[in-house]
């Protein structure tokens, strides 16, 4: 079970605080990550949501579709309050089947629409993706290294998560290894590459840095602070 750290007093959020909804395919690892960061700035919320029914990105999409704007809705966002929403997805096979376009699409659409409905907003990316490949483990081992993992060193785990296990010593630690949040936006944006051809992150990128530099805007005096004690 990942737990969450006990160093710090949990703030409440202040009136108009930033919210960032998470959106993500896994129950434990992803939750578990971004845990870390709710409450430790009165002027940030995050809202982790768990897939409910199925975990490829279309999935994910009709998740969205159902808790912000359907009748059992359970989320608003608040684009005056500049509020956003991140999906974050693996590239796993869900690019060969065809299931991350529809997701890239559905975002583009809400975010063309927002000075539509509300002739006060300005259109900004309210709605985004956050594509890692192959999977959201290579943010965490960006935390750690500089340089992309060779082809060679990972063949010789069976899965990609259990190579990131094994190349950090002990493991990632959720308690604290989230405090290397701008080492890791440093390390995976110099090592981030593009597909030409389907416009995805190529293998061992990662487009979390994006999500990374929202986060660290709102805490990274807070995090200085954490790096000190932990030091």
């Amino acid at each position: 079970m990942i737990a969450r750290r006990k160093d710090y007093s949990k703030k409440e959020p202040s009136r108009g605080s930033h919210k960032i909804y998470i959106v993500c395919e896994g129950t434990g690892t992803e939750p578990g990550y971004f845990r870390f960061f709710d409450g430790l700035s009165s002027n940030l919320q995050i809202i982790t949501i768990p897939p409910e029914n199925g975990t490829d990105p279309v999935k994910l999409m009709e998740l969205a579709q159902m808790v912000f704007f359907g009748d059992n809705r359970r989320y608003a966002v608040d684009y005056l309050q500049n509020d956003r929403v991140w999906f974050i997805i693996d590239t796993d096979s869900w690019e060969k089947e065809g299931k991350i376009e529809p997701l890239r699409k559905f975002c583009d659409e809400l975010n063309s629409g927002i000075s539509i409905q509300f002739d006060e907003v300005k259109s900004y990316p309210a709605w985004n993706v956050a594509q890692s490949n192959p999977s959201f483990e290579i943010w965490l081992y960006y935390h750690f290294y500089s340089e992309k993992p060779t082809d060679a060193d990972v063949e010789k785990s069976i899965t990609f998560k259990e190579f990131v296990h094994a190349s950090i010593h002990g493991g990632f630690d959720f308690n604290t290894d989230q405090s290397r949040l701008s080492d890791a936006i440093t390390n995976a944006e110099s090592n981030f590459s593009v597909n030409t051809i389907s416009n995805s992150p190529e293998l061992y990128s990662t487009e979390m840095h994006i999500l990374g530099k929202e986060i660290y805007s709102f805490v990274k005096n807070d995090l200085a602070k954490l790096k000190n004690k932990l030091r």
